[in-house]
C-alpha cells in the first residue's frame, strides 16, 4: 500500500518539476480523445495504438461474452483507451455511453474532502479543529461534551464515531418513529422535509457515539454531511456552489451538478427512485458523467487541483480508508450507492503511469460478487482471453479494473523478455 502511495503520488509531484507536462487543459480534453477513438459496434469505442492492444482485446471479451452492463471507461492520463455503454437505457430510451450522467453516490465524497483541503491550504480550517469549535451553540443538547470533541480529520477517516444519519436512523434521530426492518434514514427525512439544520444538529449533539472518537473505523454518512455544512460556514457560500468554484468549473465537468434534481439521464431500474440530493448533501449528492469524473480523477491524482502535501495526507490513510477514498494494496478507489445505481473509479499505477478505471451500473447484489472477484481473481491470464470472471452488473468495474491489471502486467512481462 505505501508502495502504490508513493508512486502515484510521485507521478503527480513531478508534475511541477517537468516544463513539458501538459497542463490542466490538455489533461481534462477528454472529449476529444473520445472523439479519436474506433468505434467498433453500438456504443463501444476502443484506442487501436498497439501499445493497449491486449488490454483492449480483453475489455471486448468482457462486453460481448460476459453480460457487463452500463458505462465504462479505461484511461491513463493521456490517453483514453476502452469506452462503452452497454445494455442500460437512459430516460429516452438509447442505450447509455460514455456521456450518460447518473448518481455517483458516495464518490461525491472526495469531492467534499478537496474542499477542505482547499480551505486548509487557505488557513481557514485545520484538521485538528473539533465540531466544538464551530458549534458551540448546541452545548446544551445531552451528549455535546462527547461528540465536540470529534476533530475534522477523524470525520474525514471515518473515525468520529457518529451515527449514520441514513444507514442507523433509530440511532441518529432520537424522535423518528422507526417501524420495520426496511425503514431508513431517507424516510426519515422524507417525514421532516425540509430538514432545518438545527434538527439535524441538535440529533448529532444527541446521540450516542459508538465508539470514542478515533478509536476504531465506522463509514458513516453524517461525518461527510457534516463537513459540508461545515464548508458552507466558511465560506459563507452553498456547498454546491463552491464544489462548482474549485473543482467542477476548474476540470471543465459540465455534466456535473451538486444538491441538483431533474438532471440524471440514466433511467432506474423499476421499482425504485432517484434520491433527493438535498438528503444526501456531501454524502452523495453529486450526478456526473464518465467523462466528467475522468477528468476529475486525472486533475486530483496529476496534482492540479491540490498543493503536493494536502494531496500526500488527502490520500494518506488511518488503516485502509483516507479522505473520501480506499487505499487499498494495488489501488485507490472508491464505491458509490444509490437506490437506483452503483459505481466506482480506480485509480492504480503499472509501468510507471496511472490508469483509471470508471464505471457504474443499475444496483444490484455488489458484495457477494465483490468478495468472489477479489479472493477468487488469478493474478495471471488463463488463456489468450486474459481473465475468466464471473461478473455481476453491479460490479462490473471491479472486473474492469482487474482486467486492467492483468493486461499491464502481461505488457509489463514482455517488455521484460525483449
Amino acid at each position: 500500500m505505501k508502495k502504490l502511495l508513493s508512486i502515484v503520488l510521485v507521478l503527480s509531484m513531478t508534475m511541477g518539476l517537468v516544463s513539458c507536462t501538459p497542463g490542466l487543459k490538455d489533461r481534462i480534453k477528454v472529449e476529444d480523445q473520445l472523439n479519436k477513438l474506433t468505434n467498433v459496434e453500438g456504443n463501444t469505442w476502443i484506442n487501436e495504438d498497439e501499445e493497449y492492444e491486449a488490454m483492449v482485446n480483453s475489455l471486448l471479451y468482457m462486453t460481448r461474452d460476459t453480460g457487463l452492463q452500463g458505462g465504462w471507461i479505461v484511461a491513463t492520463d493521456d490517453d483514453v483507451i476502452f469506452a462503452t455503454g452497454n445494455v442500460l437505457l437512459d430516460n429516452d430510451g438509447n442505450v447509455v455511453d460514455p456521456y450518460t450522467t447518473f448518481e455517483i453516490g458516495s464518490m461525491s465524497k472526495s469531492f467534499v474532502s478537496v474542499c477542505i483541503f482547499k480551505l486548509v491550504e487557505e488557513g481557514k480550517i485545520s484538521l485538528d479543529d473539533t465540531l466544538g469549535d464551530y458549534f458551540p451553540e448546541y452545548a446544551s443538547c445531552s451528549n455535546y461534551e462527547a461528540v465536540s470533541k470529534v476533530t475534522i480529520s477523524l470525520m474525514l477517516h471515518m473515525r468520529s464515531g457518529i451515527p449514520d444519519y441514513l444507514n442507523e436512523p433509530d440511532k441518529f434521530w432520537k424522535d423518528a418513529e422507526i417501524t420495520g426492518d426496511e425503514y431508513s434514514g431517507f424516510d426519515v427525512l422524507e417525514s421532516m422535509s425540509p430538514l432545518s439544520e438545527d434538527v439535524f444538529f441538535e440529533n448529532l449533539f444527541t446521540s450516542e457515539l459508538s465508539f470514542e472518537p478515533g478509536a476504531d473505523f465506522s463509514y458513516s454518512n453524517t461525518n461527510y454531511y457534516v463537513l459540508s455544512i461545515i464548508i458552507e460556514h466558511l465560506t459563507g457560500k452553498a456547498y454546491q456552489d463552491y464544489v462548482k468554484e474549485v473543482i467542477f468549473d476548474p476540470c471543465n465537468m459540465t455534466s456535473t451538478s451538486s444538491m441538483t434534481s431533474g438532471d440524471v439521464q440514466a433511467a432506474l431500474p423499476e421499482g425504485v427512485d432517484y434520491i433527493r440530493p438535498e438528503f444526501a448533501r456531501g454524502a452523495g449528492d453529486i450526478h456526473s458523467n464518465l467523462v466528467d469524473i475522468l477528468k476529475y480523477d486525472r486533475a486530483l491524482f496529476g496534482g492540479y487541483l491540490l498543493k503536493d502535501e494536502s494531496l500526500e495526507t488527502l490520500l494518506t490513510p488511518d488503516g485502509f480508508y483516507a479522505c473520501g477514498f480506499e487505499v487499498r494494496e494495488d489501488m485507490v478507489r472508491h464505491g458509490g450507492d444509490t437506490p437506483g445505481f452503483t459505481c466506482g473509479h480506480y485509480i492504480l499505477e503499472r509501468n510507471g503511469q496511472r490508469l483509471y478505471v470508471i464505471g457504474w451500473s443499475h444496483q444490484g447484489d455488489r458484495g457477494s460478487i465483490l468478495n468472489l472477484i477479489e479472493h477468487q481473481f488469478h493474478p495471471e491470464p488463463k488463456s489468450n482471453k486474459n481473465i475468466y470472471i464471473i461478473i455481476g452488473s453491479s460490479v462490473a468495474v471491479i472486473g474492469v479494473a482487474a482486467c486492467v491489471i492483468v493486461c499491464a502486467k502481461k505488457k509489463k512481462s514482455k517488455t521484460s523478455e525483449a
